[in-house]
């Protein structure tokens, strides 16, 4: 089923929907599509995309970028070029826009092979990707360093086998729950704990507070997602009255007509 055929509209949103979707940077190989996305960034995008110096790093950023402009542009009859983002006090970016929906947000996390892009209307949202596809020899030193003391405790009990995996599930549910309240690390990853249920795809948890923490476990919903044998996403909703529905697919359709399409038009049969 294509893009279009599934209900990707402000509408949705607008009724509590969420949507996850999932972008290959190799998918970005031809030159010519390439040139064409570096015409989507604005001018502070333009000289960041320009500091890289590793070639695959300058790829995340640019797909990354086009991502979301794309991604955007299925909500609202605005094209991909004409998206301005300003940042907040700690960095996370927001829709400039005026003429844009009223409540409109997205998170974006990228890491190498992957972009994920997270939308929805009217509240805090999360998401976080990473590659869990092999053991490194630090982890333990970085959940000791990072998680909390009953993350650690359930942790050292799990088989060995099961220590990598679970360790990016819980990293993966941290991030996204810091970038859904978009006031960085000054919240402390030790401060909150989270407990994966080992239920079917997608994967649920929850999550426990400090006592001195000021939030509500109760008003989040948090979910696991496994695109591919390599990557992990982790998503942080906060909940609304209606049953939160999140729908996932991969973009790489609706980026590739962001590319061809004369000057950044919206999808067909969008708007």
């Amino acid at each position: 089923m294509g893009v279009y055929d599934q209900d990707r509209s402000w509408d949705a949103l607008h009724r509590g929907a969420c949507h996850l979707w999932h972008f290959r940077t190799a998918s970005i190989s031809d030159p010519i599509l390439i040139k064409r996305g570096i015409e989507f960034l604005s001018a502070d995008e333009l000289a960041r995309h320009a500091r890289y110096l590793v070639p695959d790093a300058a790829r995340s950023f640019l797909a990354a970028r086009i991502l979301v402009r794309s991604v955007l542009s299925l909500y609202a009859p605005i094209s991909p070029s004409a998206w301005r983002f300003e940042p907040n006090r700690w960095g996370r970016p927001y829709i400039a826009n005026p003429d844009a929906p009223p409540g409109l947000l997205f998170n974006l996390s990228h890491k190498p092979g992957l972009i994920t892009c997270l939308v929805g209307c009217g509240r805090d949202l999360g998401v976080d990707v990473e590659d869990a596809s092999a053991n490194r020899p630090y982890l333990r030193e970085i959940a000791q360093r990072f998680f909390s003391a009953t993350e650690v405790a359930r942790l050292v009990e799990l088989p060995e086998a099961q220590h990598v995996r679970r360790f990016f599930e819980l990293w993966t549910l941290k991030e996204s729950y810091i970038k859904a309240r978009g006031i960085g690390l000054s919240l402390g990853l030790s401060k909150f704990s989270f407990s994966v249920e080992e239920d079917p795809s997608p994967t649920c948890a929850t999550v426990t507070f400090d006592h001195d923490f000021e939030d509500d476990a109760e008003t989040w919903d948090f979910r696991l997602f496994r695109p591919d044998d390599r990557h992990l996403i982790a998503t942080s909703v906060r909940r609304c009255p209606t049953p939160l529905i999140i729908e996932t697919t991969g973009a790489e359709e609706l980026v590739f007509h962001s590319l061809t399409a004369p000057d950044g038009a919206n999808p067909p049969g969008i708007f």
